[in-house]
């Protein structure tokens, strides 16, 4: 059982005692990422990630590598695109040195000058190098296309342009300004006793004036139905990424999607992996995946042709579409894709980190604990004809997006962009 707490500073508390773990998981969260920017500050929230560990008021970027050395731990950090967090998972007799090591890193970083110019450096050293990955460029366009002049579709490392931009003090400002109390969640799962971490949390907050916590802030995108191109010669393949407006995070109809998208493409029993590389051929990549948010969702199909295949690869996933939607799915469809979503559900939340960060999304985005029991009780409970009106619903043909990027002949049918790429076939 998750148990609560609120401070008066407005920092959630949330821990789950696991005895089974000789371990836990100690982690800050706060409710805001790469969608909270714009276009100048693109990449903000990543970089503030970077800096937080190049030194704190009590610790130096050395000793605060150190101390996570000698308390055997791994501390890290991701940004995404609503949430940003940082973690440490150590043996359950350090809890007070690692809330404390962790605390001071994520409350009073410095950002020291030399550090913050050096690190600029190191992060447009990562964008050009994802820039050179055609699987990341390809996602990276075709987010900002779908999703244009949107927070949703900003690359979570910005770009060069903004990157650049940057100055210590814009970003220090930044930082000052958003990780307060009201705007991070405490969370902590394994061998670890609640009230203990409350106690330290609040000598840690003290000081804070009483405030009530703050929710997530994003402006809502709109969905871009259209066909994008990008053309790289210097490419053997062909990138191909279809996009199906989707569901958000919180929605009720959750598990049906999953089970939708887990016979529609994902794994090898799928429809498209059967059709498309099985039976035709045409990929050796191709699966097909649910991207939620806040308020808003996508659902992708992705696949890695041969140059000049793109109509017949096209012309593929439609009739396996049509198929799906005229006919409906097997039972034996239906059993298969709920054991395979049951089994990841219940595999996905063994280690404390894993179960740790399913904490925080239920949190922030259910306002309430969700036990697996009910997960497994709300997959079981769909039927076949709920499927079936999810498909009709949702793989809707002449709603889409469609990326292509790479190799892209001259005479490829797809060459006028911005139309529906399926009305072409």
């Amino acid at each position: 059982m998750v148990k609560k707490t609120l401070l008066d500073s407005g920092l959630v508390v949330i821990s789950e005692y696991r005895p089974e773990f000789p371990s836990f998981s100690l982690s800050y969260s706060l409710r805001s990422g790469s969608r909270a920017e714009d276009k100048k500050k693109n990449g903000i929230h990543h970089f503030i990630e970077h800096m937080m560990f190049k030194g704190s008021e009590t610790y130096s970027a050395k000793k605060i590598a150190d101390i996570s050395d000698r308390l055997g731990g791994r501390l890290n950090a991701f940004t995404g695109k609503e949430i940003t967090q940082y973690y440490i998972k150590v043996i359950d007799e350090k809890l007070k040195e690692s809330f404390d090591l962790l605390t001071d890193i994520v409350m009073n970083a410095r950002f020291p000058g030399d550090e913050f110019l050096k690190e600029k450096n190191v992060v447009l050293q990562e964008i050009n190098e994802s820039e050179d990955d055609p699987d990341t460029f390809a996602f990276e366009r075709f987010y900002e296309s779908v999703f244009l002049n949107n927070g949703v579709g900003f690359p979570i490392t910005g770009n060069e342009d903004s990157v650049a931009g940057f100055d210590r003090e814009m970003v220090y400002d930044f930082y000052k300004k958003n990780y307060v109390p009201g705007k991070l969640l405490l969370s902590a799962v394994g061998s670890i006793d609640h009230d203990e971490l409350v106690e330290l949390a609040n000598r840690a907050f003290a000081a804070f004036p009483r405030k009530s916590p703050e929710d997530f802030s994003f402006s809502k995108p709109r969905f871009n139905f259209k066909s994008f191109i990008k053309r790289n010669s210097s490419l053997k393949q062909l990138y191909v990424i279809i996009g199906f407006e989707g569901i958000h995070t919180a929605s009720p109809l959750k598990y049906r999607f999953m089970i939708m998208n887990d016979i529609l493409g994902s794994g090898m029993s799928s429809r498209l992996f059967q059709k498309i590389r099985e039976e035709k051929g045409l990929a050796y990549t191709v699966n097909s995946f649910v991207d939620t948010y806040l308020e808003c969702g996508i659902h992708l199909v992705y696949a890695i042709i041969e140059p000049g295949k793109s109509a017949e690869y096209l012309t593929a996933v439609k009739e396996e579409i049509i198929m799906l939607k005229e006919g409906g799915i097997t039972e034996e469809e239906l059993n298969r894709a709920k054991d395979h979503i049951k089994s990841s559900v219940v595999l996905g939340l063994e280690g404390n980190v894993s179960k740790m960060r399913f904490n925080v999304n239920q949190e922030f985005f259910l306002k309430r604990e969700l036990q697996v029991e009910e997960i497994i009780e709300n997959i079981e409970k769909v039927t076949r004809d709920d499927i079936n009106r999810l498909c009709e619903i949702f793989l809707n043909l002449q709603e889409t997006s469609v990326f292509f990027y790479g190799n892209i002949p001259e005479r490829e049918f797809l060459s006028k962009p911005g139309l529906n790429a399926f009305d072409f076939l």
